[in-house]
């Protein structure tokens, strides 16, 4: 029998959590898989005992000196500490130089001011990936630039695609702006199979499976790991916060005083002033993995606990919390599914722009302004609304169903 081939491409720690659970069952069952992991996504797949590959592995497929030179102009400020120098100068190079050979030197400039790395697309690299390895499904996440330029690559050559998505498919969600989709998507629940029919996909495309990145919730030790977090820390019998933020990017309604860093550290300041007030509590500020660094210590106290999440795993921290406040973050879904409450910040201008607002969705609790955020905290909370959540059980088997389907198993 012909060995089955899946290419796998994802980006951050995140999105390898979705996509890690298949590749080990589909590895089990002698699919050989080859997985792209991308910026913070590459660490994360090894300390999950994967060998990803990255950008830098691909350099044979293009003009090396031409794209470290590129790459090399470019890292200034797009730099992470986290990822390693050279493949974000190879990314960076490689993405920047498709553009130049593509639209000419004038053009790629104009692109890069405009959009910098959130405009890449990289069709023609992507598609020599596809080339050299010959894979028999190509599988992503459903985010934009490499991913999406795998799975645009793979349709244009006829090579059956995958995306798996994790989130909403709510309104605003560029995913549904997509002009070229996967031939499979799978999705959370009927909730977001829903959103994505009134987006005019197709449901043929649609299957409902779960998301393999939230199993890791229920895994056995998850919940005495979070307990063990609280007895180190000394907070048992104490009410947890968990301050799970990220910057605000430019756009409509965004202030000097939410721009950034300034909402979040705003937030911070006031869990912090209502941990000094009260005894009883505590809080776990975790910031995005992709942001933490830029975000200054507000210095230390016995009951606050600044994460690393690149090395600080999040799934015990959520266990060890009580409460858990967030921006628009898929952090504040993973709260409701294992019952915890969830503040929603909906003053948050991303939280407004992109409609993504938990209290709305019925899985938490909409905070409407800064000053209400401490007296929120003191509420009863709220059942949340379970037409969101998955279906029962495992969707490791039913994703890798899918692939299996897709290769003609």
């Amino acid at each position: 029998m012909t060995e089955r081939r899946a290419l796998f491409v994802a980006y951050g720690s995140g999105h390898i959590a979705k996509v890690a659970p298949v590749i080990r069952h589909l590895q089990a069952e002698g699919v050989r898989c080859e997985l792209l992991a991308l910026t913070l996504g590459h660490k994360q797949a090894r300390r999950l005992g994967l060998e990803p590959r990255g950008y830098r592995d691909f350099l044979h497929l293009v003009d090396r000196e031409t794209v470290l030179a590129r790459g090399q102009q470019l890292l200034a400020g797009n730099s992470h500490p986290d990822v390693d120098d050279f493949e974000s100068q190879c990314y960076l190079g490689i993405n920047y130089q498709e553009w130049v050979d593509a639209h000419g030197e004038e053009e790629a400039a104009r692109r890069w001011a405009q959009g910098g790395r959130r405009a890449f697309l990289p069709l023609q690299f992507m598609g020599r990936i596809i080339d050299e390895f010959r894979p028999h499904v190509v599988v992503s996440t459903a985010s934009p630039r490499s991913e999406q330029a795998a799975i645009e690559a793979a349709v244009m050559r006829t090579i059956p695609s995958l995306t798996m998505m994790d989130l909403f498919g709510l309104p605003h969600d560029n995913f549904l702006r997509n002009k070229v989709f996967a031939d499979c998507i799978t999705v959370l629940s009927d909730f977001v199979k829903g959103n994505l029919m009134a987006a005019n996909i197709g449901a043929q495309r649609i299957v409902v499976t779960g998301c393999p990145a939230y199993e890791s919730l229920f895994e056995p030790g998850q919940a005495e790991a979070g307990q063990a977090l609280r007895d180190s820390l000394g907070w048992n019998g104490l009410t947890v916060a968990m301050w799970a933020g990220n910057l605000e990017e430019p756009g409509p309604g965004v202030t000097p005083a939410t721009a950034g860093m300034a909402l979040a550290l705003d937030v911070e300041r006031r869990l912090r002033a209502w941990v000094e007030a009260n005894p009883q509590v505590a809080l776990l500020v975790r910031y995005h993995p992709a942001q933490y660094h830029f975000f200054p210590d507000l210095g230390a106290h016995p009951r606050i606990y600044r994460s690393v999440p690149t090395q600080d795993p999040l799934v015990p921290q959520l266990h060890a919390s009580d409460i858990v406040i967030v921006q628009a973050s898929t952090v504040g879904f993973e709260a409701a599914l294992i019952g915890k409450r969830v503040l929603s910040l909906s003053w948050s201008p991303t939280v407004r722009n992109i409609d993504f607002d938990y209290g709305k969705m019925g899985l938490g609790e909409s905070v409407e302004r800064p000053e209400d955020l401490v007296p929120c905290l003191a509420g009863p909370g709220r059942v949340p609304d379970r037409r969101v959540f998955p279906p029962p059980g495992r969707a490791t088997p039913r994703v890798a169903a899918v692939i299996h389907a897709l290769m003609g198993d």
